[in-house]
C-alpha cells in the first residue's frame, strides 16, 4: 500500500472518531443534500488473461453526493497488489477508477439496499516484467447500508466489473464504513389541526355536546351533560336532595313530591246543622299535621251526605260542611290560600243509603290533600 492512500485511510479514521452520533429515523442511507466520504476494505480477483495468479484484497475510498431523494454519484478509488504468474512471479499493482450512479431503496430506519451501476479506467501494472495495461472497465452490482445514525453508517456492496479490452467479466466486492455530512433538508412539520371547538369548555366538543351550554365547573358525562346520579332528573348542581330513590317524583330542586293523601272523616252533623263534633276534631288534626310538614301541598275539601232529604237541599249542606272544615283548619294556622272547598251533596256515596249505618257512612267530609 503507497504511502499516500495510508495517510488518506489514517485521516478518514480519525475524523470518524471525533464526529457526533445520533439517532436517525430515515434510514442509514445518504439523504438528499448530504455528501459522504466511504473508507473502505475491497476484494478484486483480476482476470488471468492480464498475468495475474490470484485475487486480492486493498484499501479503497468513495466520495459522493445524495443529489435527489433516493440519487446519489460517487467517485471511488481501490488499489491491489495481487501476485503475478509465475514465471515470472511477484506483485503486480491495479488502480481502479469509477464514477457510479446508485438508487438507494430504504426499507426501515436501520437498513437501505441499493443498486449501482458505473464506469471508469483501471491500470494494472506488473513492474517485474515492465508491462502496464490500461482497461476501460463497467461496473453494475447491489448493496446496502445498515445502521441507525443520522451520520454514519456500515455499507457492503457486490460487483461484476467488465474490463472492455480484456473481454473479461470479474469479481469485486467492498465493505466499509460511511460517513455522511452536510446539511439535512428536514421536511415541514404536519400543520397540527386546531382542537374541535368546545363553547362551554366542560371538555366535550360542540359537535357532540347534547347540552350546550353548561355553567362554567359543572361535572359532565360523555355525551356533556351534566352528571345525574340517582337519575330523578334534576342534576347533581341543582340537586338539593341526592340519593333520591330510582322511581320518586321530585320537584324541580330534587326534592320528593309527597303522593296525594285522602283524609276521610266522619262528621255526624244534627239535622241541617255544621258543627263539627270531638271525633271529628280529633281525625282532623291528622291532616292539619299533614299540611303543616307539607308547606307546598293544597288541600281540596270535599262535602257529602246521605239521600235523606231533596238532592238540592243536601248539596247546600254538602258545602256548607266542607266551608266548616275550611274554617277550622285556617284557624289552626293552616294559609286559607292553599284550601279550596267542593261539595258533592248526595251525588258520591261510599256505601248503601237503605241502611243507618250506611248512611252515617255517607254523611262525611273528605280531604284531599295534593
Amino acid at each position: 500500500m503507497s504511502s499516500r492512500v495510508r495517510l488518506l485511510l489514517i485521516a478518514v479514521v480519525a475524523l470518524f472518531g471525533a464526529a457526533n452520533v445520533w439517532a436517525w429515523e430515515k434510514g442509514p442511507g445518504p439523504v438528499k443534500g448530504q455528501f459522504y466520504i466511504h473508507p473502505m476494505m475491497t476484494y478484486y480477483d483480476p482476470p488471468e488473461k492480464l498475468g495475474y495468479d490470484d485475487s486480492s484484497t486493498g484499501p479503497g475510498i468513495a466520495l459522493g453526493w445524495s443529489f435527489l431523494d433516493n440519487w446519489a454519484m460517487e467517485a471511488e478509488y481501490d488499489n491491489h497488489e495481487p501476485d503475478l504468474e509465475t514465471p515470472p512471479g511477484g506483485s503486480g499493482n491495479i488502480e481502479n477508477w469509477a464514477g457510479n450512479i446508485l438508487y438507494h431503496m430504504p426499507v426501515s430506519r436501520w437498513a437501505t439496499p441499493f443498486v449501482t451501476i458505473g464506469g471508469g479506467r483501471g491500470q494494472y501494472d506488473r513492474d517485474s516484467i515492465g508491462n502496464t495495461s490500461t482497461q476501460n472497465q463497467y461496473n453494475v452490482g447491489i448493496g446496502t447500508y445498515l445502521g441507525t445514525s443520522q451520520r454514519f453508517a456500515f455499507r457492503a456492496d457486490v460487483r461484476a466489473i467488465y474490463l472492455n479490452d480484456a473481454e473479461k467479466t470479474q469479481p469485486w466486492a467492498g465493505v466499509g464504513f460511511v460517513i455522511k455530512v452536510g446539511r439535512i433538508e428536514e421536511p415541514a412539520p404536519a400543520p397540527v389541526a386546531a382542537p374541535p371547538a368546545d363553547s362551554d369548555g366542560d371538555g366535550v366538543p360542540d359537535s357532540t355536546d347534547a347540552c350546550p351550554n353548561t355553567p362554567q365547573g359543572v361535572v359532565v358525562d360523555a355525551r356533556g351533560c351534566p352528571l345525574d346520579s340517582d337519575g330523578d332528573g334534576v342534576p347533581d348542581y341543582l340537586d338539593k336532595c341526592p340519593n333520591t330513590p330510582a322511581g320518586t317524583k321530585v320537584d324541580a330542586q330534587g326534592c320528593p313530591i309527597p303522593v296525594a293523601t285522602t283524609f276521610d272523616l266522619t262528621v255526624e252533623f244534627a239535622f241541617n246543622s255544621t258543627e263539627i263534633n270531638d271525633l271529628s276534631f280529633r281525625e282532623l288534626r291528622r291532616a292539619m299535621t299533614f299540611m303543616r310538614e307539607n308547606p307546598k301541598m293544597n288541600a281540596e275539601v270535599e262535602g257529602h251526605t246521605d239521600n235523606i232529604g231533596s238532592a238540592a237541599f243536601n248539596q247546600g249542606l254538602s258545602e256548607r260542611r266542607a266551608d266548616a272544615v275550611k274554617d277550622v283548619l285556617v284557624k289552626s294556622g293552616i294559609e286559607a290560600s292553599r284550601i279550596t272547598t267542593v261539595g258533592y251533596g248526595l251525588t258520591r256515596p261510599v256505601a248503601p243509603n237503605d241502611t243507618e249505618e250506611g248512611r252515617a257512612k255517607n254523611r262525611r267530609v273528605a280531604i284531599v290533600v295534593k
